[in-house]
């Protein structure tokens, strides 16, 4: 989606019927979101009020005009010289930020901008006092501004991001939320409360400098306290601590005076207006509103189509719950694939037909992949798993079964012994359950939602797999999955205990698992073992999928025991 969206606006001045009068508030979009950028960064990560960032903006401005200007500098270089200038004054400004906090620090930074507004108007000579700049020399044409602006955007966007998800940007969270708790935990404050001054007014300048060379005229009064106030109010109603809050406020901001140019309004009461109902109705901003918005609508069309293209690879067979969906490959003993939660028989391709001496058979359970639908409970799972064996006539089964599957295979290896000759489980749900952590609930419905989301979440499990095709594939698949299904097999995994019901187990057992595995614990592998009589294989720097992730190792490793479990 971002990709669509960065050829939608690098297309904008092509459009016929955007005329430059368009194009000039678009750069001024970008130009205050670049700025906002800068204060998100003060007041939403690290926790610093700023009531004068505006000024650095003038500092930015004043840098840059003069220095092309007066002395001749290309624009790109006086644009950087303007912004490492930023930085130093933002840098200096830090610095009392050290000992000051909340009311006391806004009073020091709305001196700070009164102090630059009146300094630049007295400056006559340099600055051209109050009157200010004109002619300021610019990047070029509308368009040409435009994708200077829209390009420099991109950039800081990039840097801004490397900053917040990376270590600095949780130290500043952690100090955002209690100084004295992140001072125990290591985190300097001195240090970041001085970068986060520092990277936000070095922002700030560079959008400035953009606005002198892309308007052409600077005056201290456009960079006022009341320019500060707008710019707090950009970060404010878009959302403090969201990545994308400073692009809805300077979106409204600057959209909105287009829209009530002819009523008679004043600017001022309507975004003072809209930023008290926010505070008041939306305090987490209309970014977050937006974001969830999306998450929860924008991708249900594709999912749907997802939902119902695609055609069975394999052959069906009928069971008293549910139709089952199956491939198989080679000959010999059988080998049950069994998967996990929002699988496939598509997660075994990889081992599928590999196996000497095996006829391997990967099936899609019901309520999942091309298989029918039917009550979404471990023992239904179970029973159609028996009946299907039995429907093919199977004999001396071995059931290799992966994370939810693997409460299956435990199952059906405790009822039908019989059966089951062998169990390989990997990385399977842990013998007393696998409750999921009360704030992850509200994220199991975008699963079904989304696709994006869904998508995000078995990357995070597939660690080191390199084919992105493959791994899209097995994304089309988990979207198959009965959605009535998503919170039915979270209740299941939370239920699911079988401790004290193993003493009369008896099937030969053996548990893999990845120690890179984001869900399960060596604990948790190390408790099933010893309920099951069951041998660990630990696989090192491997996620939750090591057939998927090392394939071949795992091959190895499995042999010895298919070997003894086939004789």
């Amino acid at each position: 989606m971002r990709w669509i969206l960065l050829l939608i606006l690098s297309l904008v001045p092509f459009l016929p019927s955007v005329s430059g009068f368009v194009l000039m508030l678009l750069n001024l979009t970008f130009i205050y979101s670049i700025a906002a950028m800068g204060l998100n960064v003060i007041m939403g990560y690290a926790g610093q009020i700023s009531i004068g960032h505006a000024a650095f903006m003038s500092v930015g401005a004043y840098t840059s005009a003069i220095l092309v200007q007066r002395f001749s500098v290309p624009i790109p270089i006086s644009v950087l010289i303007a912004i490492v200038f930023g930085a130093v004054v933002g840098m200096v400004l830090g610095f009392p930020a050290l000992r000051l906090k909340g009311f006391y620090l806004a009073i020091v930074t709305m001196g700070f901008a009164v102090a630059i507004e009146q300094l630049f108007g007295a400056w006559q000579a340099l600055t051209g006092g109050h009157i200010g700049l004109r002619s300021i020399k610019l990047f070029g044409n509308d368009t040409v501004s435009y994708y200077v602006n829209l390009l420099l955007l991109l950039v800081c966007f990039y840097f801004f991001r490397l900053l917040v998800k990376g270590k600095t940007g949780r130290a500043l969270a952690a100090m955002r939320e209690n100084e004295l708790v992140a001072r125990v935990f290591g985190v300097h404050l001195t240090y970041h409360k001085v970068v986060a001054f520092s990277f936000g007014s070095a922002l700030a300048a560079l959008a400035g400098a953009l606005y002198a060379h892309t308007v052409g005229y600077i005056a201290p009064s456009l960079f006022g306290l009341a320019k500060s106030l707008d710019l707090l109010a950009m970060v404010v109603i878009g959302g403090l601590a969201l990545e994308i809050g400073p692009f809805f406020g300077a979106t409204l901001y600057t959209i909105l005076p287009f829209f009530f140019s002819r009523s008679g309004f004043s600017l001022s009461i309507i975004f003072g207006t809209m930023l008290i109902l926010v505070v008041l109705f939306m305090p987490r901003g209309i970014a977050y509103h937006a974001m969830n918005f999306w998450l929860r609508w924008a991708e249900l069309p594709v999912v749907w189509l997802k939902r119902r293209i695609g055609k069975a690879e394999g052959k069906f067979v009928e069971t008293s719950l549910a139709r089952l969906h199956y491939v198989e490959a080679g000959e010999g003993k059988p080998l049950i694939f069994i998967h996990g939660n929002f699988g496939s028989f598509r997660w075994f391709k990889p081992i599928l037909g590999r196996i000497s001496n095996f006829r391997t058979i990967a099936l899609d359970l019901p309520n999942f992949g091309f298989s029918g639908r039917t009550i979404p409970t471990f023992e239904n799972y179970v029973t159609a798993v028996e009946e299907f064996i039995e429907k093919l006539q199977l004999k001396d089964v071995v059931v290799l079964a992966h994370s939810l599957g693997g409460a299956i295979g435990m199952k059906l290896a405790l009822k039908r012994p019989d059966l089951i000759k062998g169990l390989i489980l990997v990385d399977p749900c842990p013998i007393d359950g696998l409750p999921t952590p009360t704030e992850n609930l509200p994220y199991l419905e975008l699963y079904g939602r989304n696709r994006s989301v869904l998508r995000r979440s078995l990357y995070g499990l597939l660690r080191n797999v390199k084919d992105t095709k493959f791994v899209e594939q097995l994304v089309d698949d988990a979207l198959k999955m009965n959605p009535k299904a998503i919170y039915a097999h979270a209740e299941e995994l939370g239920r699911f205990d079988l401790t004290g019901q193993t003493e009369n187990y008896r099937v030969k057992t053996l548990l893999v698992w990845g120690d890179m595995d984001p869900l399960l614990t060596r604990e948790q592998m190390e408790k099933t073992c010893k309920a099951l009589k069951a041998r660990l294989v630990v696989f090192n720097n491997v996620g939750h999928t090591p057939f998927v992730e090392t394939t071949d190792d795992f091959l190895k490793s499995i042999e010895a025991f298919l070997r003894e479990v086939g004789t």
